[in-house]
């Protein structure tokens, strides 16, 4: 029953998000011509007239390349962030993925696009690269935040290693690892498409540059809509994720 509750709650709140955009889409769509700010009715109305063919096939390649791009800098990140904890080489790991964290996106994207060429390569090198310090970062700084007085204790108390790990550590991982992948996962879905529409033939990325190029608006704002449900669909089910079987880990819960 609890978890029913949750689920509904959760699904309400990532409605709400979504009916909000839609409001302010149309508000603004209100102060423009059709062929600039298209109203979503217009969209609705003229889908899926507008959607290119092999629409699923650009759709899949782009959910590809932000689940492999993440996944990698995800993986990686969170080890380099738990190793540089473990050593206590939090601030030269900061200090070095702050650095890395500034590089601008876009001359990355062409260096990628003149090393790899184009094709998956290019929006893949570039999420990893755009990600992971950020990912690095958030883990390195909430494990810092660990509850000291609680380490203290428990060495008082002659407290073996698995019971750092299962009331210190843990506690301070798994919400780690949650808010890498909530906060992760949104920029590697605009890396990618920005990758994509640097050097790439396919995915949304590549699509949304055709729209632009045709000056396709209404093409345009059904994928940033799409790009917009799919980001809250994820984040419910992280936030359902995080009240159900991880609650325990969640001091605030």
């Amino acid at each position: 029953m609890t978890n029913t509750k949750t689920f509904i709650t959760s699904l309400r709140n990532e409605g709400i998000a979504f009916l909000l955009f839609i409001g302010v889409w149309g508000l603004v769509s209100a102060f423009y011509p059709v062929y600039i700010i298209p109203s979503p009715l217009a969209v609705a109305y003229a889908f899926p007239g507008f959607l290119p063919e092999g629409f699923t096939h650009h759709l899949a390649v782009t959910a590809w390349r932000v689940f492999l791009g993440f996944g990698v800098s995800f993986i990686l990140g969170s080890f380099i962030g738990m190793a540089a904890f473990s050593k206590k080489w939090e601030a030269p790991v900061n200090a070095l993925m702050s650095a890395a964290n500034i590089l601008p996106g876009m001359i990355l994207g062409v260096i990628f696009l003149l090393v790899f060429g184009i094709g998956s390569l290019t929006p893949i090198m570039l999420v990893i690269c755009m990600t992971l310090p950020s990912v690095t970062i958030n883990t390195v700084n909430n494990l810092s935040r660990r509850d000291p007085s609680l380490e203290q204790y428990l060495v008082s108390m002659g407290a073996r290693r698995a019971h750092f790990l299962r009331y210190i550590y843990l506690p301070a991982l798994v919400p780690t690892l949650l808010s890498n992948l909530s906060l992760g996962l949104g920029l590697a879905i605009k890396v990618v498409l920005m990758g994509e529409f640097i050097g790439s033939q396919d995915g949304l990325g590549y699509l949304l540059n055709v729209a632009r190029i045709y000056f396709n608006m209404k093409e345009v704002f059904f994928y940033l809509a799409l790009l917009l449900v799919v980001t809250l669909v994820y984040q419910g089910c992280l936030t359902l994720l995080s009240r159900t079987l991880l609650k325990k880990f969640f001091y605030a819960n």
